[in-house]
C-alpha cells in the first residue's frame, strides 16, 4: 500500500491499474476490501471525506487497485477538497498504465450534475468504466432491479452497471471477472 498525498509521490508506472472512484461515501474503500477479501485493508469510516490521498494497493503481484478520494459531501474545507478533485485530476492526466475504472454510485441516490460530469470526464479521456451500483442490501431485489434500470438510463454508462453489497457478496464474482478482463487484455 502506498499513500500518495500529491502527484510527486505517485509510485513509478508499472503495474496495469484499475482506479476506484465515486461520491464520499459511496463505499470505495468498504468494495476495495470486499474485493481483496481483508476486512481493513482500506480504511473505511461512517464520516464523508475519509480518503484524503490516492491509494495504491498491489493485488497479487499482478496489478494496482486505486481509492480516489471522493467527490460532492465531505468533512473537510472546501479548499482541501479543492485540492483533493485536483489531484484525481492529476492521477488521470498522468501518463499511468490504467485499464479502467470502478465507478460507484449509491443505488438509493438519484445521480446528478456531479455523477454526470464524473462519467463525461472518463469518456473524455476513452477510459474504460465500469459502473457499481452499491449498498444493494439496503433494497429487496425487485427494488435492486428498479433501480438498476433507472441508474443505467439517468448516467448511460458505457456497459450495464453491477448491483454491489459488501454484506451479501452479490456482484462482487462479476466484478472480479471485469477487472481480469482489463488487467489481462482479454
Amino acid at each position: 500500500m502506498l499513500s500518495a498525498p500529491n502527484e510527486s509521490a505517485f509510485p513509478a508506472p508499472g503495474l496495469p491499474e484499475v482506479a476506484i472512484v465515486g461520491r464520499s461515501n459511496a463505499g470505495k474503500s468498504s468494495l476495495l476490501n470486499a474485493l481483496v477479501g481483508r476486512r481493513k485493508l482500506a480504511r473505511t469510516s461512517g464520516r464523508p471525506g475519509r480518503t484524503r490521498a490516492i491509494v495504491f494497493f498491489e493485488v497479487e503481484e499482478r496489478f494496482l487497485l486505486v481509492d480516489l478520494p471522493g467527490y460532492g459531501y465531505a468533512t473537510a474545507p472546501k479548499a482541501e477538497q479543492a485540492g483533493w478533485s485536483k489531484l484525481v485530476a492529476a492521477y488521470f492526466d498522468s501518463r499511468r498504465p490504467l485499464r479502467g475504472v470502478i465507478a460507484l454510485f449509491d443505488i438509493r441516490r438519484t445521480p446528478d450534475d456531479l455523477d454526470q460530469a464524473l462519467l463525461q470526464m472518463l469518456s473524455d479521456r476513452s477510459i474504460a468504466c465500469k459502473a457499481i451500483w452499491t449498498k444493494a442490501d439496503k433494497l429487496k431485489r425487485r427494488a435492486q432491479d428498479l433501480r438498476s434500470q433507472e441508474l443505467s438510463r439517468a448516467l448511460a454508462p458505457t456497459e450495464a452497471g453491477i448491483s454491489f453489497s459488501v454484506k451479501t457478496r452479490q456482484g462482487r464474482d462479476e466484478l472480479l471477472d471485469w477487472i481480469e478482463t482489463r488487467v489481462s487484455g482479454r
